[in-house]
C-alpha cells in the first residue's frame, strides 16, 4: 500500500467549515478552563440535540450549548424550541474579541422580554446589547462557576 496523501476538496461551503471549526475550537477552550475550575467535562462528540456537553459537579449534571462570536450581536440558534427543550439547559456565549462570557438558562432567555421576539425569527437569535451585558453583569465568567457550584 503505498503513501497516500489526503487533501480536501474545496467547496463553496468552505467559509461555513471554517466558521464551524473555529466554534468547535471555542468549545475546547471552554472545556479547558472548566476542567481547570475542577468540573466534570463530557463534551458531545454529536451536536444533533443542541448539547454541546455536560458539564458535572458533585454529582449533578448540566446541559450545556456554546455560542461564540467576535461580538455580543447576532447570537444565533436559540430558538423558542432549543431553550425551551430543557428551560435548565445552560447557554453560554463567548465574546472571543473581549474573551468573556455571559450564561443564561433556557428559563432565562425565555422570561427575558427583550428576546421574545427574536427568538421566534427566521433565524432565531438573541443580541446583547451594552444595556443587556450591564444587566447581566453578574452572568459572567465567575458567575457561571458561582452558578454551577451552588446548584446542588
Amino acid at each position: 500500500m503505498g503513501h497516500r496523501k489526503f487533501r480536501r476538496k474545496r467547496h463553496k461551503d468552505a467559509g461555513r467549515e471554517k466558521k464551524l471549526a473555529i466554534g468547535k475550537r471555542n468549545e475546547f477552550a471552554i472545556w479547558g478552563y472548566l476542567l481547570e475550575e475542577d468540573f466534570d467535562v463530557f463534551p458531545s462528540l454529536v451536536d444533533d440535540k443542541g448539547i454541546d456537553g455536560v458539564v458535572g459537579h458533585e454529582g449533578r449534571y448540566f446541559e450545556v450549548q456554546i455560542k461564540s462570536g467576535e461580538n455580543w450581536n447576532n447570537q444565533r440558534g436559540l430558538s423558542r424550541s432549543a431553550v425551551s427543550a430543557n428551560p435548565d439547559r445552560i447557554f453560554l456565549i463567548y465574546n472571543t474579541n473581549e474573551d468573556e462570557v455571559r450564561y443564561f438558562t433556557g428559563q432565562h432567555i425565555l422570561d427575558e422580554i427583550e428576546w421574545q421576539e427574536s427568538i421566534d425569527w427566521p433565524i432565531p437569535q438573541i443580541k446583547l446589547p451594552k444595556r443587556m451585558l450591564e444587566k447581566y453583569q453578574s452572568h459572567d465568567w465567575a458567575g457561571f462557576i458561582a452558578y454551577l457550584r451552588a446548584a446542588n
